[in-house]
């Protein structure tokens, strides 16, 4: 097993977790209680790790990469122009859903 995620808290590498197994790569989650050390111990060692098989890694961490790269996307509202973030189904200014036709 290799580390591919270091999480700052446990509800975070539950969703990198959750994410990988759903994937089909297996996980495990090193230094569940870490991070209520954060303060008293360095943050990078107070991080929760996510490990995955040797031979599952490189594959695990490019699935990482684009979960991350899709987080920053935004779609722009062809009704009133306002940006949203991508993980936002409706329009935050006027309540437009994405999957609506033009």
């Amino acid at each position: 097993m290799v580390k591919v995620h270091a999480a700052r808290t446990l509800a975070e590498a539950s969703l990198v977790r959750e994410s990988l197994a759903a994937a089909g790569f297996e996980v495990q989650l090193r230094g569940m209680s870490r991070p209520g050390l954060a303060g008293e111990i360095p943050i990078p060692d107070a991080m929760v790790d996510v490990w995955a098989r040797e031979d599952d890694a490189e594959g695990a961490r490019a699935l990482l990469a684009g979960l991350d790269a899709r987080a920053h996307l935004e779609w722009v509202c062809p009704q009133c122009g306002e940006r949203n973030p991508a993980s936002f189904e409706l329009c935050w200014s006027c309540q437009r859903d994405i999957a609506a036709g033009d």
